[in-house]
């Protein structure tokens, strides 16, 4: 890939720390945006603080990325929360935060920085396996990362004749340790997850090869 302009939306986490070393390995230059700035990894061009739970931050960082009259030429929506247990059980502000947090903020970022989107550019969203088969104590996250799945989607649609390429990414079970840091429930046990690394690198060939989807069995 050309050098790009590439935002990576939760760039501390599991997986935006490894988009942020790989993307400025190939030379792009990296706009790091997470909730801890500390622990955004080096390669970082400008770290950039981001909450996906509160609107005015969201707004507030859409703001300096526009005045500052940059272009993107690629979106990494690489953050996320999960939280377990029955549908009986799930705590309404739990689920609402899982919304906000996989879907409506990042929806909402993304929507908003489409004029300072380049043609022929990208947007990666990783919604995994839960967007794709459904397992039970698992309600509220995999609502999230379906709504989340179906807007990058109709984006794909929308975006088609500025040929921005729109990749969705499902991998199944990854050891990022998210599974640790539920925000509420807890996990179960999963059998052996992938590497990150493995799933970074997969969505990374991807990406290269033009690729519009990437299903569980693709990783």
């Amino acid at each position: 890939m050309e050098s790009k302009n590439v935002l990576v939306i939760g760039a501390s986490g599991g997986f935006g720390s490894l988009f942020v070393t790989g993307l400025a390995a190939q030379g792009h230059q990296v706009l790091a945006a997470a909730r801890n700035t500390e622990r955004i990894p080096q390669g970082a061009n400008l770290r950039l603080k981001l909450d996906l739970e509160d609107s005015a931050s969201i707004k507030l960082l859409t703001d300096y990325l526009i005045d500052q009259g940059i272009q993107l030429n690629g979106i990494v929506q690489a953050a996320g929360a999960v939280g377990f247990g029955r549908a009986e059980e799930t705590p309404s502000e739990g689920a609402h935060r899982l919304m906000q947090i996989n879907h409506l903020g990042p929806a909402q970022l993304i929507s908003s920085l489409l004029p300072i989107l380049a043609d022929e550019s990208f947007i990666v969203g990783i919604n995994g396996i839960v967007s794709e088969k459904i397992f039970p104590g698992m309600s509220a996250y995999s609502a999230s990362k379906t709504a989340n799945s179906a807007y990058l989607q109709t984006l794909a649609m929308e975006l088609r004749r500025k040929k921005i390429q729109v990749l969705d990414a499902k991998p199944g079970h990854t050891e990022t340790g998210l599974a640790t840091r539920a925000i509420f429930g807890t996990a179960p046990a999963f059998p052996q997850g992938m590497t990150a690394e493995h799933v970074v690198n997969t969505i990374m060939t991807a990406l290269s090869e033009g690729k519009t989807a990437l299903t569980s069995s693709d990783f």
